[in-house]
């Protein structure tokens, strides 16, 4: 049965929506595509932990809540390095690092405890000019359960860092709320000088006698749920 004279304006509307809703999602693919694209791709290394004990958990845990903080930003690529052996607190290490994961930024740099307290000390650098300088990020905290909430301000001025460009020679410091920038200042030195102090008094690893650490493995690799909180403390 031939279709009728009212029925043919019908099938070619339908044809030409048809057509037109195709065109239109290729169009939407294209830009998602171009967008990844232009995502700026930041290398996250292992930070370098001065600690007695639990180095690789603190490290691992530390690595992970900051890939998954960073990650919330969608105009960021990360990228996790997971060797232990790319942990570095030198920004020229840290840049060769960057380039060899196809990075254009990197964060790296090192965690360090000293009696109940805590302290950040990373750096946000540029991998393809060395002549600018890394931007500092430095937190403390009086036990590592107060350290957890600061990284998402950590996550913050990195993502702002990579976003805006490196603001050279600029060191951020962030401690506990209500301080006067003068105090925030004071307490800083005097938790550096304190972490300082810690790192020279821990022994140097012996590869041969530090046992396997006895850390619970995690059932699926990959980004932290709010329960490490609990478990890195």
């Amino acid at each position: 049965m031939r279709p009728s004279h009212q029925s043919r304006p019908r099938v070619v509307a339908t044809r030409v929506f048809r057509l037109l809703l195709v065109a239109f999602v290729a169009i939407l693919g294209a830009a998602s595509a171009a967008r990844a694209e232009e995502r700026v791709r930041l290398a996250v290394l292992p930070v370098v932990v001065h600690s007695l004990e639990g180095r690789e958990y603190l490290q691992r845990g530390l690595g992970d809540m900051l890939v998954s903080r960073l990650g919330r930003e969608a105009r960021i690529a990360v990228i996790p390095v997971e060797d232990p052996a790319t942990a570095t607190t030198d920004p020229e290490a840290a840049r060769k690092s960057a380039l060899a994961n196809g990075a254009d930024y990197v964060v790296f740099g090192s965690f360090t405890r000293f009696g109940e307290g805590a302290s950040l000390d990373l750096s946000c650098a540029s991998a393809h000019d060395a002549e600018q300088e890394p931007r500092r990020i430095y937190v403390h905290a009086d036990t590592m359960a107060a350290l957890i909430p600061l990284l998402d301000g950590v996550a913050e001025r990195a993502a702002f860092t990579v976003l805006a460009g490196t603001a050279a020679g600029t060191s951020v410091s962030t401690g506990p709320r209500g301080e006067s920038r003068q105090g925030e200042l004071a307490v800083q030195s005097q938790t550096e000088a304190q972490a300082a102090a810690a790192r020279e008094a821990l022994p140097e690893p012996d590869a041969a006698s530090v046992p396997a650490e006895s850390q619970p493995e995690r059932a699926e690799p990959g980004l932290p749920t709010d329960r490490d909180a609990e478990l890195v403390r």
